[in-house]
């Protein structure tokens, strides 16, 4: 469920899937400051992978100017998820985009991997908001659709994580997130149309929406074969989370439990704040 402005102020501990350009920076002030627990984490989760993603350390010069502008709360991790994109679908993908008939696997895989070391981060940390950075304009984009956002909602959920999209609850544009950079001094770097080039990340694979850039062209991708990829994604994500947490010494359920307690916490905050709002 879309979440309001009063909402966003019960947020305690959150992550951003961090590539350091503009939305993602944008995204951990907007919050940050709407904060009300101003000594609440915010883990700055950038991802790489070994199939053609380069400049990955560009995602950190950003991260002085935010720790600048919310203090030493924020904290950013650069982690590699080659082996399991390899295990959600990246060794299988010729597999996958036959049997979903879509070239759109390559990219919800790679998000879905990015999802599964983020929940296990979130259940480590005690952090009970994974935040994305889909922007006004780019709902049509596979990872940013409305089935997408709804089914990774009731997953993530499953772990105590509340998933939302910052940008789109607010409806915050593109010229507004130029406008929360440059009042902060922080250069949010060139821009067209609704593209943006700033300091993120290169990704090869991800040069397929290279067209959107300079022309109003992209695919649209079918919310039937969109969900059924993702449910049965899903399956395999919560192995792995569950091994790996086990690998790393926790005992999953009991960590489940923790996360869950602090987001119904959070959530019956949240219920508050929206009464309080209409009354």
């Amino acid at each position: 469920m879309p979440l309001s402005r009063e909402e966003y102020a019960c947020v305690r501990n959150f992550s951003v899937l961090y590539s350091g350009g503009l939305d993602s920076c944008a995204v951990p002030i907007i919050v940050g400051e709407l904060q009300e627990d101003r000594a609440a984490g915010i883990h700055l989760l950038t991802y790489k992978h070994q199939y053609g993603s380069f400049f990955n350390e560009w995602s950190k010069k950003h991260t002085p100017e935010l720790k600048r502008v919310l203090g030493d709360r924020v904290e950013h991790h650069l982690i590699d998820l080659t082996k399991v994109w390899n295990e959600i679908g990246a060794k299988k993908m010729i597999f996958d985009a036959m049997k979903y008939r879509g070239h759109w696997v390559c990219c919800l895989g790679c998000q879905e991997s990015m999802g599964t070391l983020t929940i296990v981060h979130s259940l480590i940390n005690n952090c009970t908001n994974a935040f994305i950075c889909s922007s006004v304009g780019g709902e049509y984009a596979v990872m940013s659709m409305p089935i997408t956002r709804k089914k990774n909602v009731g997953f993530y959920e499953r772990f105590g994580v509340r998933y939302n999209a910052p940008l789109l609850d607010l409806g915050i544009s593109k010229p507004e997130e130029r406008e929360v950079l440059a009042g902060k001094g922080i250069d949010p770097g060139w821009g067209a149309r609704r593209s943006h080039q700033g300091y993120q990340p290169i990704c090869v694979l991800g040069f397929q929406h290279s067209l959107d850039i300079l022309f109003d062209f992209h695919t649209t991708y079918p919310p039937d074969r969109v969900g059924q990829f993702l449910d049965d994604k899903f399956v395999i994500m919560e192995k792995i989370i569950r091994r790996m947490l086990q690998h790393l010494g926790h005992d999953p359920d009991e960590l489940i439990e923790r996360n869950l307690a602090a987001f119904h916490e959070e959530g019956a905050a949240m219920k508050k704040a929206r009464e309080a709002a209409t009354a």
